[in-house]
């Protein structure tokens, strides 16, 4: 877990638990395998329960002293909705309702598994709770199709790793809220080639939408940049928070 993050879209990551199985082209490279191999873990042989789950209710403090909301990447060192941390997830699901400062980035490859691990009273969705799905390739399409059935109160894309054209104007007609896009992370020899044309595609369809546009990551040389930067303009942007909405009163503290 680590209290601030490096990735561009996100204020904290949380992670419950860390590591998970492979489930899809996207994952062929994970970023995963290599940080918890260096830290002595098997990656791939499910998911390992984390010991401190305290520091959200840190941030949850800093945000009202501050008067801000926090964004906080949930699971980026697995899946949130990891089969094997079925039996971990309704504790999890309890921290995220008590921090409703706190804006829960929740991102799957598995928006199959989602429906049936939702807690009881979900409901149209938390509404600290934005859900997400993997799709780097057109083949993972219908995952958009799985998630867009789920109640939740704001949906959104990650293309990373991007690795083809994808054509998302079918799901930006208010299904989903935001697209990410970024190359891979994977180390020199392994990275599979990001066309910057893909990205200005997705960013044109976004544009088109009025669906907001965050491009995290691209190559240049032999390192990776995150600036933002698509033909010398910042595409850099994020959906409206839900609790613009000011439905505080749905959360029991």
């Amino acid at each position: 877990m680590a209290e601030n993050s490096g990735i561009g879209w996100t204020d904290h990551t949380m992670n419950f638990w860390w590591g998970c199985h492979k489930v899809s082209t996207e994952c062929q490279h994970c970023y995963i395998e290599g940080i918890m191999k260096r830290a002595g873990r098997e990656p791939f042989n499910g998911p390992i329960r984390t010991v401190d789950w305290s520091k959200p209710f840190k941030w949850e403090r800093q945000a009202k002293e501050q008067g801000r909301r926090f964004r906080v990447f949930t699971c980026s060192m697995s899946d949130f909705f990891e089969p094997g941390a079925d039996r971990w997830r309704p504790e999890a699901w309890e921290v995220i309702r008590q921090c409703p400062s706190l804006d829960w980035l929740v991102l799957s490859k598995r928006p199959e598994l989602i429906k049936d691990r939702l807690p009881a009273d979900w409901g149209d969705g938390y509404a600290n709770v934005w859900l997400g799905v993997t799709c780097g390739i057109a083949s993972s399409l219908h995952w958009l199709d799985i998630l867009k059935t789920i109640p939740a109160r704001l949906r959104f894309v990650s293309a990373e790793p991007l690795l083809g054209p994808i054509d998302f104007r079918p799901f930006l007609d208010g299904s989903f809220q935001w697209i990410i896009t970024g190359c891979e992370q994977a180390g020199v020899g392994k990275r599979r080639a990001m066309n910057l044309d893909w990205v200005r595609d997705i960013d044109q369809q976004c544009r088109q939408a009025g669906v907001p546009h965050f491009f995290k990551q691209r190559y240049e040389g032999g390192r990776i940049v995150h600036d933002g930067l698509l033909d010398g303009e910042v595409r850099q942007a994020w959906p409206v928070c839900p609790y613009a909405m000011n439905v505080e009163k749905e959360f029991v503290q």
